[in-house]
C-alpha cells in the first residue's frame, strides 16, 4: 500500500525537477504546469494514505464488532442455546466476515478465517467434560470452532495495532 504514496511523490518530485530545469531556460509556462500537476500529485500521495489509513481503522473497528458477536455466540454454545439459531449466527458471522475482508482488507482474511477448524483449538480438559457430560455434546464442535475463530481474529487485531 505504500508503493502507491511512494510513486504519486517520486513523480511529483520528478516532475519538480524538470520545472526546475525548465524555469532556468525561461520555459515557464511548462514549469508552472510542471509544478501545478507536482502539487496535485503531492495531494493525491496524501488523499491515499488517509484513505489507507481510514479503511484500515474502519476494518478494525468492524471486526471488533464481529469479535463481540463472537463473543455471544461462545455464551450461548456454552449455555447450551438454540443450536439452530447457534449455527445461523455463525453463518452470518462467516459472511460479516467475507464482507469486512473485500472491503477493508483482502480476501486472504477471509480465506485464513475460513480455514480455522476445530481442530486448531485445544481446550481444557474442565471444559471439555462440561460438554460432554452435560449431554450436549453437539454445542462442542460449535463452541471449539467460535473459540478458534476469536483466537484468529484477536491475533489479526493484534497485528493490525500498528
Amino acid at each position: 500500500m505504500r508503493m502507491k504514496q511512494t510513486l504519486f511523490l517520486g513523480v511529483a518530485t520528478v516532475l519538480t525537477a524538470i520545472g526546475s530545469f525548465l524555469a532556468t531556460i525561461q520555459h515557464f509556462y511548462i514549469a508552472y504546469a510542471l509544478f501545478g500537476i507536482a502539487i496535485a500529485m503531492v495531494v493525491v500521495a496524501v488523499w491515499v494514505t488517509y484513505r489507507i489509513d481510514y479503511r484500515r481503522k474502519k476494518g478494525r473497528e468492524e471486526l471488533g464488532r464481529v469479535l463481540v458477536e463472537l463473543s455471544r455466540c461462545e455464551l450461548g454454545a456454552y449455555d447450551f442455546s438454540n443450536v439452530i439459531q447457534l449455527a445461523a449466527d455463525m453463518e452470518r458471522i462467516k459472511r460479516r466476515v467475507g464482507e469486512i475482508a473485500e472491503q477493508y482488507f483482502d480476501s486472504s482474511i477471509e480465506s485464513r478465517f475460513l480455514a480455522v477448524n476445530v481442530l486448531d483449538v485445544h481446550l481444557d480438559d474442565a471444559t471439555k467434560q462440561y460438554f460432554l457430560l452435560s449431554s450436549h455434546g453437539d454445542f462442542w464442535g460449535p463452541y471449539q470452532q467460535i473459540k478458534g475463530w476469536r483466537m484468529f481474529l484477536n491475533d489479526f487485531l493484534r497485528e493490525r495495532s500498528d
